[in-house]
């Protein structure tokens, strides 16, 4: 080992044990450097940098020995040029992993750092170490002794300038890096909604940097990301803390732009909260108010937040405490105190005619005589002025009768619609798929889907909406078959499939005309069923006696699908349906195909959302052969055995062991064997390969009658278990996956000649809702178990067990988390259903007439509907949003 070498170990010895030892150790570990330092060989050391670092990446123990280190050091280490890893970097990472304690040893260390530029290289990029101070300095909290307290001024006042000087030296181009850098630090420390102590206000000091011209420009930036209103409020409520602490004048300016920020996206909601639950307005205006030096900069803030209130609460504390207030200001003869006496008049003369109910429950003020009078001119232009309503508060006398307490939005029944307003709201209530399209956006105007994109629309209004109720007039448009005619009832079941085909298809072809894998030209799959079509021969009845209980309520033709099971649409002999290649020509899987094989990588939102996959193997009794095929899925339609009566009570779990269990081919439904080339006894297994996320079960509660030739309910007693198992084929064996149920389009009705479609659903936290409609109420699944005919549950909506844990926990994702479309979506709607409510309120009171609901109808297919014949519903007014 050299000698340069052996040196550069003991400097390190040194440099640790004044750093991580006890005072005696401190004092011997100088004493060795300066031997080493008087050592002859000592003066051949030219570069330490390694042995500096490695110092400053232990264990520090005693940070006040770090500015005496870097100064001792500083002739041993060379400034490289273009260096991507400064020194500033170790700096940095010492102040996180160590406590300073004390204010002015971070301030001695960063002047350590200026004194000696080795450190801080012009070309280098500092970004971490400007991480580090920020973060450092949100430790600190404001002291309560005076001397103290001008001590903390001072050391902010110095950090700020170190920073100002940091950012200035560097090249071209860093200096809004590093400030950037500093900024988006500071809104993370502010908007953390789980710290514990919240942040010191000498934090204040970084607000500093950014000229005053530019602040509008940062608070737009922050307000764009991608951040929730909790964190918003947060940020506010400790900034607004910060005001009766920090003498300086930024501040004031930052949280007047996040207030305008705010209310230029319609946040009200958020301002009102900021002053509701987490910022005490009295106190807050006590504390700026009542000292002259902070009153310079922030009384227009306090004064701002007071004229937009609307909060009964915060205005009847406010009131209360104004007389009390003007009091201690009057004791101050200062013209800044008169201003302020003067606003404080003038603003309860605006309450007094704005809210003069809560001003007459203050009673301690019915009798004060203020000492100057208000400014009639000032007043009037102050009442004119909007103030924060939360939504539709305002007018909750006009709609309070209206609103459900569910909470959740209806859909409004366009003519006969209830078909599609219960499979909606079950989609909207599986998480995955509503999420998923809610954040779903076309690569380029190429890969567009119309539906997925009307649907987005909707669901976000469903969720986000102030409104009782909506019309889906556009997306009824967009997915409605061209065979299901305006106004009259049809199928739920039909209209389901229907829409995933459509969603399928759009999303498959809009992914090849954005470069998929698949360059084949795509046709729709989707077409009317044609009349007379012939029936399959020698086959077609003893199928008809397992798997045909078609459920369709319409008078329509039957919707066909490549890949479509010969049993869905089956009208007894009058209809029939072309088997799919993929299927045997004998009988059916009673499995609705997610419509084609899925290419390349690409899955569309269906199959991930509700897409399993089975295998159907026909064995054949004569020669042993089997034949496999296999499908893809997204929903299983379950028939009741013959040999159930009616009176017999039979489980949805003993439903799905039916439908698994291998069925014989017998008779008029024999198997045509390829390799004995002729029909066959023979038996058909259907085996599950891969469970889907989110099973639907459709239950064929109906048949067709050939005696009558009329298509009858059945009314079997069903147990709808709330937990299913669904066997699974791996390897080695067989598994069962758990499944629980979340939501059930029900239908009701004796007949299929007419019937009404609602729906129950949970959400994450097992409440569970009716919706029913326009009209939605808070329920329990008891109820939904103790339904009895003719109100039977027809679509059963279940998820795999585990399958959300950890992502689509949240029923709604936060409304800042999604496109500004939807954002601003939202906004519009909010704007427009505050409108129309001010709207009624003054139609009200000049008619004197109890108001009516706005009711509009934009789709003209549905201007006029022939009379509904749902039943159950129930006709509640309700504002309807059409969009």
């Amino acid at each position: 080992m050299d000698t340069e070498h052996i040196l550069k170990n003991d400097i390190g010895r040194c440099l640790k044990l004044i750093l991580s030892g006890n005072d005696v150790a401190i004092n011997d570990g100088w004493l060795k450097l300066k031997n080493l330092r008087d050592n002859r060989e000592f003066g051949q050391l030219i570069d330490c940098e390694d042995t500096l670092r490695d110092t400053l990446r232990g264990h520090v123990r005693n940070v006040s020995e770090v500015p005496k280190i870097l100064t001792w050091m500083s002739s041993y280490v060379i400034e490289k040029r273009f260096n991507v890893n400064p020194i500033s970097n170790d700096v940095a990472l010492l102040l996180r992993n160590t406590d300073i304690g004390d204010m002015s040893r971070l301030t001695e260390l960063l002047n350590t750092l200026a004194d000696n530029r080795v450190y801080l290289p012009r070309s280098a990029n500092h970004a971490k170490l400007c991480e580090a101070i920020v973060m450092s300095l949100s430790s600190f909290q404001m002291p309560l002794e005076a001397k103290k307290i001008l001590d903390f001024y001072d050391n902010t006042s110095k950090i700020q300038h170190f920073l100002k000087i940091l950012c200035s030296n560097t090249k071209n181009g860093e200096r809004d890096i590093l400030i950037f850098t500093c900024l988006q630090t500071l809104y993370n420390i502010i908007s953390d909604t789980d710290r514990k102590q919240e942040p010191g206000p000498g934090l204040a000091a970084i607000l500093q940097l950014v000229e005053s011209s530019v602040i509008p420009q940062a608070v737009d930036w922050i307000l764009s990301q991608s951040h929730s209103d909790q964190q918003l409020v947060q940020a506010l409520k400790v900034l607004c803390n910060w005001l009766p602490q920090w003498r300086e004048d930024r501040l004031s300016v930052w949280i007047m732009e996040f207030i305008h920020g705010l209310e230029k996206q319609h946040k009200y909601s958020t301002l009102l909260e900021l002053t509701e639950s987490s910022v005490d307005i009295v106190m807050l205006m006590c504390k700026v108010l009542l000292i002259p030096i902070i009153r310079q900069n922030a009384s227009n803030i306090i004064f701002y937040i007071l004229k937009r209130q609307s909060s009964l609460l915060v205005i009847q504390n406010i009131v209360r405490r104004i007389p009390a207030l003007i009091k201690d200001l009057m004791k101050e003869e200062s013209d800044s105190s008169k201003e302020c006496i003067q606003n404080l008049v003038d603003i309860m003369k605006v309450y007094s005619k704005r809210f003069s109910t809560c001003i007459s429950t203050c009673g301690s003020t019915e009798n004060y005589s203020y000492p100057v009078l208000p400014r009639l001119q000032v007043v009037t232009e102050l009442y004119r002025e909007p103030v924060w309503i939360d939504e539709t508060k305002e007018f909750e006398p006009i709609v309070e009768s209206e609103r459900p307490l569910s909470g959740k939005v209806g859909l409004s029944n366009l003519g006969n619609t209830c078909y599609m307003n219960s499979v909606l709201q079950a989609l909207l209530m599986t998480r995955q798929f509503c999420q998923e399209v809610l954040n779903y956006h076309p690569l380029n105007e190429a890969g567009k889907t119309p539906l997925l994109e009307k649907l987005q629309n909707l669901f976000a209004l469903l969720l986000y909406s102030k409104r009782i109720c909506l019309a889906p007039t556009e997306v009824l448009r967009a997915s409605r078959p061209t065979y299901f005619l305006p106004g009259q009832q049809q199928d739920s079941s039909e209209f389901l499939c229907h829409l995933l085909d459509v969603l399928h298809e759009q999303e498959k072809s809009a992914n090849i005309n954005c470069g998929g894998s698949d360059t084949a030209t795509l046709k729709c799959k989707i077409e009317k069923q044609e009349d007379n079509v012939i029936l399959p021969t020698e086959s077609t009845k003893s199928i008809i006696k397992r798997w045909t209980t078609e459920e369709d309520l319409t008078e329509g033709l039957a919707l066909q699908r490549k890949t479509q099971s010969l049993a869905d649409f089956t009208r007894g002999e009058e209809l029939g349906q072309r088997l799919s290649d993929s299927h045997s020509d004998s009988t059916d899987s009673g499995i609705q195909s997610v419509g084609g094989e899925e290419t390349g990588a690409y899955t569309s939102l269906v199959h991930r959302v509700l897409g399993g996959e089975c295998q159907i193997t026909y064995q054949c009794a004569q020669c042993d052969t089997s034949s496999r095929n296999t499908d893809k899925f997204r929903d299983l339609q379950l028939c009741f055995p013959e040999e159930i009566q009616e009176n017999q009570e039979v489980s949805v779990q003993d439903l799905i062991n039916y439908y698994l269990t291998p069925e014989k081919l017998t008779g008029e439904n024999k198997y045509r064997c390829d390799k004995c080339t002729k029909l066959c006894d023979a038996q058909r297994i259907i085996t599950i390969l891969q469970a889907p996320a989110h099973l639907v079960l459709t239950l064929k509660h109906f048949r067709y009658d050939f005696d009558t030739r009329l298509r009858t309910k059945l009314r079997h007693k069903v147990t709808y278990n709330d937990t299913i198992r669904l066997p699974v084929s791996a390897i080695p064996c067989t598994a069962a996956e758990t499944y629980h149920l979340y939501a059930a389009v029900v239908h009701s009705g004796y007949s299929m000649d007419y019937g009404h479609y609602f729906t129950y659903a949970c959400d994450s936290k097992q409440n569970w809702y009716k919706f029913n409609d326009s009209f939605v109420s808070q329920t329990t699944f008891e109820d939904f178990k103790s339904l009895k005919p003719p109100d039977t549950p027809y679509i059963l909506f279940y998820e795999k067990s585990g399958i959300h844990d950890g992502i689509y926990e949240d029923d709604k994702p936060e409304l800042s988390t999604l496109s500004k479309g939807i954002q601003e979506l939202i906004a519009n709607d909010t704007t427009d259903y505050i409108e129309e409510l001010r709207r009624r309120a003054t139609a009200s009171q000049r008619s004197q007439l109890p108001t009516r609901s706005l009711r509009q109808h934009n789709n003209s297919d549905d201007d006029n509907p022939p009379p509904s014949s749902c039943r159950g519903a129930i006709d509640v007014p309700a504002n309807r949003f059409l969009y």
